[in-house]
Parts: structure tokens; C-alpha cells; sequence
């Protein structure tokens, strides 16, 4: 996904047209931002980039909760947990680079660092099991895509 990316908002449509119109092509941009990021070794910052994605990416969807209902909500917590994966991951990695220094002349400093680095290799192995194992599973995408084309239910009136 694209960062600054804004919607093609149509002021003439209602909001479940334009999400009917948007929606598809933000999921699009984002399996695809995801799957090129595993297609090779991710640095770091990639990771995090894709973190900040799916964080603007859920927060699209979450404009949608009036159109679309409870519905959404499983749609949200599959892109929360790679948030969840990506930030501790992120988090471990601001961690490495504090104590990398410090732990040049520390033992128990270096034991901290490689503890570190170890966690965030794991939490890295899980969201990718988790992203090509679960989230991006084959039909997932269409699933997805073919969720936010459908017509949402007419608006409650209050």
C-alpha cells in the first residue's frame, strides 16, 4: 500500500458504494505489498513499513464498521494481528540497537542482546507462518475482495 494514499471518495455515491468502489483495490495493494515483502529477506524497516501499511489499511476498513457491521470485525483482527506480530518485532529490534554498544563490554548485556535477537527472529518466523499459513492462504484474497464488493446492508435508521 501506498503511504498518503487517499480514498477516490465520490461525494455522489453513499458510503457502501464507495467502499464497494475502494475497498478491493486497498485489499489488492495490500496482499500484494505483503507478499512481495516475504518474497525475499525482509530488513527490519521493511517490516516495520509493512506495519505502518496495515495499520493505514485497518484504519480504512475501520471507517467502514457503520457499512459493513459486526461482520468486518474478522477482517480486522486478522490485519491486527500482523500489526501485533510486526510491532513487537519492531519493538525487540529498537531494544537490539540500544543494548548492541553497551554489550560490547558486558556479558550480561550481550546474553540480553542475543535473547533479543533470538525473540525477534521468532516473532518474524511467526508472522510470516502466519501471513502465508493463515492470512494469505489460497482464496483468501478473493475472499477478502469479493466481501467488500458485495452490497452492504441498508443503513439502521435511528
Amino acid at each position: 500500500m501506498k503511504k498518503g494514499r487517499s480514498l477516490d471518495w465520490d461525494a455522489a455515491l453513499s458510503a457502501g458504494e464507495n467502499a464497494r468502489a475502494n475497498l478491493p483495490g486497498l485489499t489488492h495493494e495490500f496482499f500484494a505489498a505483503g507478499r512481495a515483502l516475504l518474497a525475499g529477506a525482509a530488513a527490519p524497516v521493511d517490516l516495520h513499513n509493512f506495519r505502518l501499511a496495515a495499520k493505514r489499511f485497518r484504519y480504512t476498513l475501520e471507517l467502514f464498521r457503520p457499512v459493513y457491521g459486526p461482520g468486518l470485525e474478522q477482517k480486522l483482527d486478522a490485519v491486527r494481528r500482523i500489526q501485533s506480530l510486526l510491532g513487537k518485532r519492531q519493538d525487540c529490534d529498537v531494544l537490539a540497537g540500544r543494548l548492541r554498544l553497551p554489550a560490547q563490554n558486558a556479558e550480561p548485556l550481550r546474553a540480553a542482546l542475543e535473547k533479543t535477537e533470538r525473540q525477534a527472529l521468532k516473532l518474524e518466523q511467526e508472522f510470516r507462518a502466519y501471513w502465508l499459513d493463515e492470512f494469505d492462504a489460497p482464496g483468501r484474497e478473493i475472499a477478502w475482495v469479493r466481501y467488500f464488493l458485495r452490497r452492504p446492508p441498508a443503513p439502521r435508521s435511528k
